[in-house]
């Protein structure tokens, strides 16, 4: 007698649970797709490139959005020095003043406003020479009071921080980014005894301190009171991986590691979120590969990249790898002033892209994307099964072709190799009197189910997905499972 069996598609990728434990539905590899909050799972947007190549030499060394305008930082042709650009009217060109004014290595960027006033809005950043101040109205200024070589910059209870790699954390005095006389205007300077590896706002007033071998957290909120404890004593983030994640994430040795807040006021808790994939950091020295991080608020996700065109997007519904055709150099995620969501990316040719958007390929390059999905004995251990159909439900909005591959039994070769389907569909389906008409059909189911036929038998089952196009996202949510319950295996 046929039974059916539905597989829900969830929790991303699993590299720690033996083979035969993974829970169905659940990822063996995934490349392209991601983990939504909504369940299943979806092929990853791209991203489109912003006007021309950068003026100057060299990698993209910053990138940032403020104020409704997209910055990006670039050496100069002449080697020494960089600038600040903004990008408008589909062109990059100089900000004014900031010509030759930076120094020419990776910058970091903070958003504050010591004056509490609409004038008083400003971006601050650094890249190992002085900070420079960038207003609203445009208004460029380095900050020359400031001491020069920070790599990192953070804003605390209305003081400039400044973080230089070999340990020393410095801060300007109150409410005045450049006043740096510790004599007479409050600045000053801790030093936090290891090499510092990122600055960051928590909740609570608090700023995080990445170290090499721990993490930092300076409370307080005067110089008088500053108070440095060590949240996390043996392990650091690695460099330009801690992002704020509602709590703040980054990678270190075992992976994507987090601080959660306790019931102890003003303590934290380390977490591992990424221990699913933890083998890819310690197996794989990915932990040693960080070239940048990102937050998706859009998303819920932690995005971080390395240096082989590789990435990880981790969300709390699990984590996915991700793979591109450019360099990625520099990442930075914000929002415009209407709280929609802007993610920019650098590469090491120089070009900034935006991510996201809608964007259906890497810059005109397909999108390339496959799964392998856990395998499943539907609950029946050591009893054989012929399988006949499996259909998949896919969400709707595009025109694609995909590929799917049963595999049975864990990829035994004794069983019969199955044949691979092309599942040809239409995403036809629109949500009624919102998306455009002449864009999608609106009498169509808003999700597709596609067969493909099985024929074969085995203890248990699994699949590989396949697409590459350049096309919107689709999301895969699962399938049914047509099959026959057989004999018991024989020993």
């Amino acid at each position: 007698m046929t039974r059916t069996a539905y597989i829900p598609f969830g929790g991303g990728i699993d590299l720690t649970t033996p083979v035969r434990q993974v829970e169905p539905g659940r990822c063996l590899f995934a490349v392209n797709y991601e983990c939504p909050t909504t369940g299943g799972y979806r092929r990853i947007e791209g991203y489109t490139q912003l006007g021309s190549e950068l003026p100057g030499t060299g990698p993209v060394l910053g990138v940032v959005t403020f104020a409704d305008q997209y910055y990006a930082v670039r050496e100069d042709t002449s080697g020494g020095a960089a600038s600040l650009y903004r990008y408008q009217a589909g062109a990059w060109s100089v900000v004014s003043g900031s010509a030759g004014a930076l120094a020419a290595n990776r910058h970091e960027f903070i958003e504050g406003n010591f004056f509490a006033t609409a004038s008083g809005r400003a971006l601050y950043g650094v890249g190992l020479g002085q900070p420079f101040e960038l207003l609203a109205d445009g208004s460029f200024r380095v900050l020359n009071n400031a001491p020069s070589g920070a790599k990192f910059i953070a804003i605390h209870s209305n003081h400039l921080m400044l973080g230089f790699e070999p340990g020393s954390l410095q801060h300007s005095g109150v409410g005045d980014p450049n006043n740096w006389d510790s004599a007479t205007g409050g600045a000053g300077e801790i030093g936090v005894s290891e090499e510092i590896r990122g600055l960051l706002s928590g909740r609570g007033g608090v700023l995080h301190i990445g170290c090499r071998d721990s993490l930092k957290a300076l409370f307080g909120t005067s110089p008088p009171d500053f108070e440095l404890r060590i949240t996390v004593p043996t392990s650091g983030p690695r460099a330009y991986s801690m992002r704020s994640f509602t709590e703040p994430y980054f990678v270190a040795e075992r992976g994507i590691s987090g601080l959660q807040a306790s019931n102890d006021f003003g303590d934290f808790t380390p977490v591992l979120p990424g221990a699913p994939i933890q083998p890819l950091f310690t197996n794989e020295d990915y932990a040693e590969k960080v070239v940048a991080s990102m937050v998706s608020k859009r998303r819920v996700q932690y995005r971080v990249f390395f240096n082989d065109k590789t990435g990880v997007y981790w969300s709390p519904s699990g984590a996915t790898t991700v793979e591109f055709p450019d360099q990625i150099s520099v990442a930075h995620g914000a929002e415009f002033d209407s709280g929609e969501e802007s993610l920019l990316i650098g590469d090491t040719a120089g070009r900034v892209y935006r991510m996201d958007d809608g964007a259906g390929s890497f810059n005109g390059t397909a999108i390339t994307a496959f799964l392998t999905l856990a395998y499943t004995d539907l609950n029946a251990p050591g009893a054989k099964k012929r399988y006949r159909r499996a259909f998949f439900d896919i969400d709707s909005g595009t025109e694609q072709t995909i590929s799917v591959r049963p595999d049975l039994d864990y990829g035994d070769t004794e069983s019969a190799k199955q044949l691979r389907f092309f599942l040809d569909y239409q995403n036809t389906g629109g949500l009624w009197n919102v998306s455009a008409w002449d864009q999608f059909a609106w009498s169509a189911p808003l999700l597709a189910n596609e067969a493909v036929d099985v024929a074969g038998s085995g203890e248990s089952i699994g699949f590989s997905v396949y697409s590459a196009g350049v096309t919107p996202p689709h999301v895969l949510y699962g399938y049914t499972l047509n099959y026959e319950p057989r004999r018991r295996l024989r020993g």
